[in-house]
């Protein structure tokens, strides 16, 4: 067998006796030839066992140092470029500096790698000194070689394992030394086989078959391989594992070879085999760290999924492969563990970083690893890839708080249906948007079809059985329901079935409930705009119709029931009529009918303590009443309760009025709701006034035009009247005596008998009813006083188709005599006067023959006047201008006018022609 004496041991490469009996081969770089040539004699002459190689390049020297056992390098650097460090910078030999340079003469490091420096001289001795130092050199550096040979050898064998040893090889397999004599470790080898090398003995272990002759070629050609070795035995194999290490060339160029006997742990191997199969081929992927976080093992899986193979993990750090900030996170489970001894296992998502740099998100399941005394070693993984349902469910999240916003933003309520049972479940914003909690209502179909208009129920469930029987994939209606507090909201609803039996029946349908209201609201509003245009647009269009139709009529009973009768026609109402004043009450007697009448107008009009309709709200009121929907009328509108039983659903009672005049109502009444709407009531205020003044111009046009006219007296001797406190107060009697209208105002004169005319100016001054005054014309007993007033007496009476023939103000008591026509209304003409004077009374009333020829000769000549030449003659008149001598002249006459005095002549100049002319021509 061989031995492991390590004294007995020759190492190849190493002497045993000192160093000047070695060889020593010198490799000597200069540049200088003249020196080269010299310290090469020098040496070679110094030593028959120095060989010395001369070269004057870098390269050369490489060159030299790669084919020969190079014992010492020797150089001068100066004249050289950079020296490659592999050149100078090795463990095979020392280098020695021969040169005059120092190291600040050089940036390489050539001086911090030469073992030392020798100064160059010519002189025989200091190359003399220089070869000692070679030898000297050598020497150390053969002996250090030696010694940590030995030191490596003697740290292996007191480390070897009693399954292991180690052997020392050459090249040839010459075992140079082993801690064991490898034909007792292998136990194939016979008792009575003989053999020395390390290959002779594997040899003779092995089995002679193709199998056992290629486990003894790798173990010759790879001897620095891992190899494993089944050795046949009598009970059982015997399976060995060799690791070789190639020793540096300073060692002999020797192999360091370790054998284990693994059979234990190829038996175990065996028996893990089909689970490390599984292991290696299960698409979870499965790896180990230790206590320090460091993967001792990973599977195919686990690697690929991170884009490495296996080897590239094992002995990296966790932190390799895991994204930003999830060390941490592991750490933090692990410890979790740790704390926690009772439970073994846990799972956490991490993200990991593959090797291209993108992200995966991975799950693992933690399993603490302990040892023999039950300390943690470490941990195994297993991991499973996420990335997709990871993305998916982030998906789905970012789908779901989307929809959720879009629903909350939308304000919809969910619900979902079991058509097969009837259970729906209600969402807060479905109960919510009716004024429930969900816990208030019972979740079956039966409780929204309860909540549902009755109006509407029908449509909506056919709407629901079409899409349950598959007729329609999508179901949309719009309905009213009921909320807590009895209100009625819009809703749209919109749904789907999601799931059906296998009998194709219907048990799951999702769908959305909108709240619309206002929406609706915003439809109709349209609807009514549209609907408002068109009719006003018909409005607009018959209002300038009855405008003409009017203006030709020559009775009050001619434009009523042109008006009523054209507006039924247009279509805009089914029935219209128009009432005046019953006597001095409020209550309206209907004159004019047009339009359906089957005894509507009688109920509308009868019952009047039940309270006013719009009728008799715009005869006191003067303004355009109406009701936009008879069925939410209120209660005590008695009207509108009463127009919607005869089945109307909207009123309007416009005032037919000459300015605070009115002559009567017109009340028209549509079969839908809200047919009058706010422009068309403006149309309809105008066509009132239009209607108005036409009743008034007929009026005025009868006063003028019948034989006969009716002569009403009025008296007031409320001393709130101005005229009446100054009559009062100065003992005088006042009388009119005309009128001119001079534009925005009117100046009234006033004939003054019992009082100076100057202070009953100054009286009547002091009055906020007149905005001016002055005296015209004074004498001993009164005069004329002219008073500028915004209305008079006679601009009122014409309002209301009457004149004022007489005015006096006498004994506390103003007295006004009105010529109207016949069918003259007292009131309208009693309420005019009042608005200058109150309380006035009717005290004498009857019928008198009007004077043709008077009113003839008063009306025939003014013909020919226009209105302002007529109103500076009046003026002119009363004033006093044609009195001789004159109370006015012209200057007075100018300003009371408001003119210049050369426009004043103008106008008389030229009323007085046309006056003149219409005399001589009617002759």
């Amino acid at each position: 067998m061989i031995g492991n004496d390590r004294d007995e041991i020759a190492f190849a490469g190493a002497s045993q006796t000192d160093a000047a009996g070695r060889d020593i081969d010198v490799v000597y770089l200069d540049s200088d030839p003249t020196a080269r040539r010299q310290v090469h004699a020098a040496l070679s002459d110094h030593s028959a066992d120095m060989s010395v190689t001369s070269v004057a390049t870098t390269d050369a020297a490489l060159e030299a140092a790669a084919s020969t056992e190079v014992s010492c390098l020797v150089l001068d650097p100066s004249g050289l470029d950079d020296i490659p460090a592999p050149l100078v910078s090795n463990d095979r030999y020392p280098v020695v500096l021969y040169t005059e340079a120092t190291g600040s003469d050089r940036a390489d490091t050539v001086f911090d790698d030469a073992e030392t420096v020798v100064k160059k001289q010519d002189a025989g001795e200091q190359v003399t000194f220089l070869a000692e130092k070679i030898v000297s050199l050598v020497s150390a550096s053969v002996d250090r070689s030696e010694t940590a040979l030995r030191d490596a050898l003697s740290g292996i064998e007191s480390r070897a394992d009693v399954d292991e040893i180690a052997v020392l090889l050459a090249d040839d397999g010459t075992v140079q030394w082993s801690s064991e004599a490898v034909s007792a470790f292998v136990d194939g080898i016979d008792d009575t086989s003989s053999v020395e090398g390390f290959y002779e003995v594997m040899a003779a272990a092995l089995p002679d078959t193709p199998g056992g002759r290629r486990q003894l070629q790798r173990l010759r050609e790879s001897p620095t391989e891992p190899v494993s070795v089944r050795v046949p035995s009598g009970e059982r194999d015997q399976y060995l594992l060799r690791h070789g290490y190639r020793l540096p060339d300073a060692a002999g160029g020797l192999t360091l070879v370790l054998l284990r006997d693994v059979t234990e742990t190829a038996r175990r191997d065996a028996r893990a085999a089909l689970l490390d199969l599984l292991v290696e081929q299960a698409q979870d992927g499965l790896y180990t760290l230790d206590e320090r976080g460091v993967i001792d093992f990973c599977n195919e899986s686990f690697a690929a999924t991170l884009g490495y193979e296996p080897a590239e993990l094992c002995g990296e750090h966790a932190s390799t492969v895991l994204a930003a900030g999830e060390l941490s996170k592991g750490q933090a489970t692990v410890e979790r563990l740790l704390e926690t001894p009772a439970r073994e296992s846990t799972t956490v998502d991490l993200t990991f970083c593959r090797q291209d740099g993108t992200e995966r998100t991975l799950s693992i399941n933690y399993t603490l690893i302990r040892d023999q005394d039950g300390n943690y070693s470490g941990l195994l993984g297993v991991a499973r890839d996420i990335t997709e349902r990871c993305e998916r469910e982030r998906e789905y999240q970012e789908m779901t708080e989307r929809l959720n916003f879009a629903i909350e933003g939308a304000e919809l309520g969910v619900w979902d249906w079991n058509p097969k049972t009837g259970d729906v479940t209600f969402d807060e914003r479905w109960t919510g948007m009716l004024g429930y909690t969900t816990d208030e209502l019972d979740h079956h179909y039966q409780t929204w079809a309860d909540l549902v208009h009755p109006d509407d129920i029908d449509h909506a469930e056919r709407a629901l059985e079409e899409l349950k029987s598959g007729e329609t994939e999508l179901y949309e209606c719009e309905f009213r329901m009921r909320t807590k507090d009895g209100d009625w909201r819009w809703i749209r609803d919109i749904g789907k079935v999601f799931e059906r039996n296998d009998d194709g029946e219907a048990v799951r349908a999702v769908g959305i409930h909108q709240d619309i209201t206002e929406k609706r609201k915003r439809q109709n509003a349209i609807e009514r705009q549209r609907d408002e245009l068109v009719t006003l647009n018909g409005v607009n269009m018959l209002i300038q119709d009855l405008i003409h139709a009017v203006s030709g009529a020559a009775t009050r009973e001619e434009i009523a029931q042109t008006v009523c009768d054209r507006i039924v026609e247009s279509g805009l109402c089914s029935l219209a009529w128009i009432g005046e004043r019953a006597g001095a009450s409020d209550n309206l007697v209907p004159k004019t009918v047009s339009g359906r009448d089957d005894g509507v107008l009688d109920d509308l009009i009868a019952d009047t303590e039940a309270g006013q309709g719009p009728s008799e709200r715009a005869l006191v009121t003067g303004r355009v009443q109406t009701i936009e929907d008879c069925d939410d009328a209120d209660e005590f509108d008695r009207g509108g309760a009463i127009a919607s039983e005869h089945g109307f659903a909207s009123v309007a009672a416009i005032p037919l009025a000459q300015e605070d005049v009115v002559h009567g109502v017109l009340c028209i009444y549509a079969d839908r709701p809200a047919a009058f709407s706010g422009r068309i009531i403006e149309s309809f205020a105008v066509l009132g006034e239009m209607v108005g003044y036409a009743l008034t111009a007929v009026q005025n046009r009868q006063l003028l035009s019948h034989d006969t006219a009716l002569e009403l007296t009025f008296e007031s001797g409320s001393p709130d009247s101005p005229l009446v406190s100054v009559a009062n107060a100065l003992g005088c009697r006042m009388e009119e005596v005309g009128t001119v209208d001079i534009g925005t105002n009117h100046l009234l004169y006033l004939s003054v008998r019992g009082a100076s005319a100057d202070a009953v100016s100054d009286r009547l001054r002091s009055h906020p009813e007149f905005l001016g005054s002055r005296v015209v014309r004074a004498d001993d007993d009164g005069g004329v006083v002219e008073l500028q007033v915004a209305e008079t007496i006679q601009s009122l009476l014409l309002d209301v188709g009457a004149q004022c023939r007489e005015m006096v103000v006498e004994d506390g008591t103003i007295s006004i005599t009105a010529e109207a026509p016949i069918d003259a209304d007292s009131r309208a003409i009693r309420e005019a006067l009042e608005t200058c004077a109150p309380e006035f009374t009717l005290t004498a009333k009857q019928e008198r023959e009007k004077d043709r020829g008077a009113v003839a000769a008063e009306t025939e000549p003014r013909d020919h006047l226009t209105d302002r030449q007529e109103e500076v003659l009046r003026t002119a008149l009363l004033t006093g201008y044609y009195a001789w001598p004159r109370d006015t002249n012209a200057e007075q006459l100018a300003e009371s006018l408001g003119i210049a005095s050369p426009t004043l002549h103008q106008h008389l100049r030229r009323a007085q022609r046309n006056l003149i002319d219409a005399v001589f021509d009617s002759q």
